[in-house]
């Protein structure tokens, strides 16, 4: 397959080219400046400018990009970089093509459903209101763009990643620090995903015509964020007993402060329907497989 990645430096991206150069597949990557050292030699760098010129057509486009969304506060300016870094680039890519993809992945986030503690969510479920939302909503209808094109679309909805790097590498020192307690008491919802469920969905995605729409990609497991502060404390064999009050992140991050102290009970509804195998069900497991080198 011809294969077309954006994000393919990042967290996620990094553990899926590692899977996609098993096989014989002819990966392009699409970067800002043709010079990244990071990416294996095979794979051929594409800026949006060199993308218009190419003439093959596509098999399947993977669109990963997307600046952290948790790693500054929600000024004006940021929420513009996180709206360019998504939305604008997923338009842009579809306008730079000389011949439409015959298959688009991307990802979208559980934020799409907004902050709220009641109730669980499934793809069908109407979504709450907010900057998350707004942001998800307006990246999956840039993806659901490419329709028009004919291409057919599989759309993502992570939980947070677990695997080594990513969210976990930033969690990591608070915890073995003895600073990874309860969050704003720790009720909230956590939903997860590990980084090994995350490859696997997204390459049978590409293998499986079947696939279209929109997917919760979360573990079928239910947790609170305390219940993660415990396994992941425990994981590190550190103790989680001191709390983060609300106010203190409110004072830190303002708005974004959310997506710490809020959290929806999120159901992988159509995943498990179609008979999707998850490899880790359980956070206790899915943390263990993390600590020996996943």
């Amino acid at each position: 397959m011809k294969i077309l990645l954006s994000g393919a430096t990042g967290f996620v991206g990094q553990y899926l080219t590692k899977e996609l150069l098993k096989n014989d597949h002819q990966l392009y990557a699409l970067v800002k400046k043709t010079s990244d050292t990071r990416l294996d030699p095979s794979i051929v760098q594409l800026t949006l400018s060199s993308l218009q010129t190419l003439d093959e057509q596509i098999d399947v486009f993977i669109n990963l990009a997307g600046e952290n969304i948790a790693a500054r506060p929600w000024t004006a300016k940021r929420k513009e970089a996180l709206f360019q870094s998504r939305v604008t680039l997923t338009k842009q890519v579809r306008l730079s093509l000389k011949h439409p993809v015959k298959r688009l992945i991307s990802m979208s986030a559980v934020g799409f459903y907004g902050i709220s503690r009641h109730g669980t969510f499934t793809e069908e479920t109407m979504p709450k209101q907010g900057f998350a939302h707004e942001l998800c909503r307006a990246w999956e209808d840039a993806a659901n763009e490419f329709i028009d094109d004919g291409t057919q679309v599989v759309v993502f909805r992570l939980g947070v990643v677990l695997g080594n790097g990513g969210a976990l590498e930033k969690m990591r020192l608070p915890f073995l620090c003895g600073l990874g307690g309860p969050i704003a008491g720790g009720q909230q919802w956590f939903s997860w995903i590990h980084i090994a469920d995350v490859i696997g969905a997204i390459m049978a995605a590409m293998s499986d015509a079947s696939y279209e729409g929109t997917y919760n990609l979360v573990a079928p497991q239910f947790i609170t964020q305390k219940r993660f502060s415990q396994a992941y404390a425990s994981s590190l064999n550190r103790p989680a007993v001191l709390p983060t009050p609300r106010w203190t992140l409110n004072l830190i991050f303002g708005e974004m402060a959310s997506l710490l102290t809020e959290g929806a009970k999120i159901a992988p509804q159509k995943l498990e329907k179609r008979g999707f195998r998850f490899q880790f069900h359980n956070i206790d497991d899915a943390l263990s497989d993390i600590a020996n080198g996943r």
